[in-house]
């Protein structure tokens, strides 16, 4: 079998997420190099070239449709192998799903545990589904952890989707502007200053401005968007794994969407750590596997000082306090929960109040920049509208 390059990201036993490109045959081999080293993967994948870039592969396999259908079928007291084998066997031809299931199938007939084989898939699912299934599987409750993971699962695309939704109408008029002004620039603009040319009249300071930045428009127009088009492709190519990340911590420090992924960490972050609790996990493992789920840098920092605080035997609480990430009626909750020993039931509810607000605040974020940017348009339009008239009126009254 040939040697590719795989990109993974594991955290390491302070809690912190390590990078990396190592050199192997299989996923199974980077996985046990990973852990003979004493990190725990979070995700491998093979490395991307120029040509998965430009043909990607189709790799975006639905976790949460074979959780739910495999669930259905244990719960309906069908053994594991057989229910693996009945998503499989009706169809002549296999669909991609449908083959990734053959291959699960194939590895728990050669004695691996579900998890296992769905670990060694490419691509795998997260550490949240790996590590709820393996709970599931040392506590005989296969079927219902497998109804509960695919329940998350699609509360977390549809969130995805909302905050996607939400930014999708502001980029839409951003490009509208960008249209605009290049139309002005390449076609508007030329005629009317070639016009005020041949007649001899002398421009106002502000037509001449607008006439002389209209020249140079299409231009950084097209620098910009070449610039920003490579180092996307730079970014991908290079971390195929971590580009998106990176786009996602640049539209994070921003004032208004900056506040919506922050949210989506700390919903992410309760939400993860509440479920792998109530699945059995212990607490220090639950908070490196939600570790390798957030984004944001702040989060990071602050979940690899909780890993430590708890290794050494300190509630989460006070840390939760004095953190100016956490809000202070989480930090409280919590708190509260940690004294009466019901933690995971108490990030259920935060989990719920910080949807709330997360909601609350993708509702104020169209509201707020949905305005701003028509003023944007119609303040550049009345702009350009002023300049080119100007000399129009100049000359009407030279007329007279």
């Amino acid at each position: 079998m040939s040697r590719q390059r795989f990109v993974w990201k594991a955290v390491d036993t302070n809690g912190i997420i390590q990078h990396g490109v190592w050199v192997g045959t299989e996923i199974s081999d980077v996985q046990m190099r990973l852990r003979n080293e004493g990190y725990f993967p979070v995700v491998i994948r093979t490395s991307r070239n120029w040509q998965s870039v430009l043909l990607p592969s189709r790799t975006n396999f639905q976790w949460n449709h074979f959780a739910r259908k495999l669930a259905t079928l244990l719960e309906t007291g069908i053994p594991l192998l057989q229910a693996l084998e009945i998503m499989t066997f009706h169809e002549e031809k296999l669909t991609y799903q449908q083959e990734q299931w053959r291959r699960i199938k194939e590895r728990v007939e050669e004695g691996s545990d579900l998890s296992e084989a769905m670990s060694l898939q490419n691509p795998p699912p997260n550490s949240f589904v790996l590590s709820m299934i393996k709970a599931g599987e040392y506590t005989g409750t296969l079927g219902k952890v497998l109804s509960e993971v695919a329940d998350e699962s699609d509360q977390e695309y549809a969130y995805q989707k909302k905050i996607k939704a939400a930014l999708a109408y502001p980029m839409l008029l951003v490009f509208a502007v960008v249209v605009v002004l290049y139309i002005l620039s390449v076609w508007v603009l030329p005629m009317y200053e070639k016009l005020f040319m041949d007649m001899g009249a002398e421009l106002p300071f502000l037509t001449g401005v607008i006439f002389a930045c209209g020249r140079k428009l299409p231009v950084f127009l097209w620098s910009g968007l070449g610039l920003i088009t490579s180092g996307l492709l730079v970014l991908r190519l290079t971390s195929p794994e971590l580009w998106k990340k990176r786009l996602e911590r640049i539209l994070g420090r921003l004032p208004l969407i900056g506040k919506v992924y922050r949210l989506r960490d700390l919903v992410q972050f309760n939400r993860m750590l509440g479920r792998l609790l109530v699945a059995g996990i212990p607490l220090l493992e639950a908070l490196r596997l939600t570790t390798g789920a957030l984004r944001g840098q702040e989060m990071l920092e602050l979940m690899n000082q909780l890993v430590l605080h708890v290794r050494q035997g300190k509630r989460m609480a006070p840390l939760l306090r004095a953190s100016r990430v956490f809000p202070k009626e989480g930090a409280e909750m919590i708190a509260v929960a940690e004294e009466a020993g019901q933690l995971e039931r108490m990030l259920h509810y935060v989990t719920k109040m910080f949807r709330r607000e997360l909601e609350d605040q993708l509702d104020r974020l169209t509201r707020m920049i949905e305005p701003a940017l028509i003023l944007v348009v119609a303040g550049l339009i009345g702009l350009v509208a002023a300049g080119v008239m100007l000399p129009i009126f100049d000359l009407s009254s030279y007329l007279q």
